[in-house]
């Protein structure tokens, strides 16, 4: 009775080194280690205010402009699930929209009509803004990997503004300036041109995952969220924030 115990004592001595040894073997198979890839992909979203405010009654129209996003990222991986990486974007971020708006405050250029010039105050009728902004964006973000073939990524980005225009033109409206009962001048159409006032730098959040095709080319999505408003608190061009809020859909192609 004794000696089968001591026999099956050792034998599961000598299994529980065995499948401790083949752990150890499997654990040192992985090295710690950089990987390289090369972005491409299209933002889809727009610089808008959140939350949406009551000035703007409906929106009539919105499309994206020509938004590319190109960039190199190095990620550093610890172990089989967790790494961090970061890397170096060119990013551009433009939209279109066309809404109706009810005393929304604003600056607009009058050329034509009986009182040329530049007015601030309270606009009521169409509106139409036309922003085309390019990035040179740093993402930062830690990832884990659920299994060989999915990567999620979760982190920060900094972006700084080399290129910006925000433009457009009110119409079929009116304005009271400076204030909603002062003077009453009609707009056939007006033009604003916010160009130099918008920030130079950006800051956000960004979240994302990535599917890996094979062993090269993976597809990717991401949304990044700012934090910072376009415009700083100096400007009163607008009595409300915006934000750049979009989503790029991409691929990767690891070196």
């Amino acid at each position: 009775m004794r000696k089968n115990i001591m026999k099956n004592f050792l034998l599961l001595v000598v299994l529980t080194g065995a499948l401790t040894t083949v752990g150890q073997q499997n654990q040192s198979e992985f090295k710690p280690s950089f990987r390289q890839y090369i972005l491409a992909g299209y933002n889809f979203g727009g610089t808008a205010p959140t939350p949406m405010p009551n000035t703007i009654r409906k929106i009539n129209a919105w499309w994206p402009e020509f938004n590319p996003s190109l960039g190199y990222e190095v990620d550093y991986v610890f172990n089989e699930h967790w790494g961090i990486g970061g890397a170096i974007k060119l990013d551009y971020k433009g939209m279109g929209t066309k809404s109706e708006v009810l005393y929304m405050h604003t600056i607009v250029d009058i050329e034509d009509g009986d009182k040329p010039g530049k007015f601030e105050g309270l606009f009521v009728g169409h509106n139409k803004t036309v922003v085309k902004n390019a990035y040179v964006t740093l993402p930062l973000h830690a990832i884990y990997y659920p299994d060989k073939n999915w990567k999620t990524q979760l982190g920060v980005y900094f972006g700084y503004l080399f290129h910006g225009s925000f433009s457009g033109e009110v119409t079929d409206g009116y304005i009271r300036t400076p204030d909603a009962v002062g003077e009453k001048i009609a707009i056939d159409t007006a033009t604003f041109d916010f160009d130099d006032e918008m920030r130079k730098f950006d800051f956000g959040l960004q979240a994302g995952g990535e599917r890996r095709i094979n062993s090269k080319i993976s597809v990717n999505g991401n949304l990044s969220w700012g934090l910072l408003p376009l415009f700083p608190k100096s400007f009163h061009g607008m009595d409300f924030s915006m934000y750049n809020i979009f989503f790029t859909l991409g691929i990767s192609y690891k070196l």
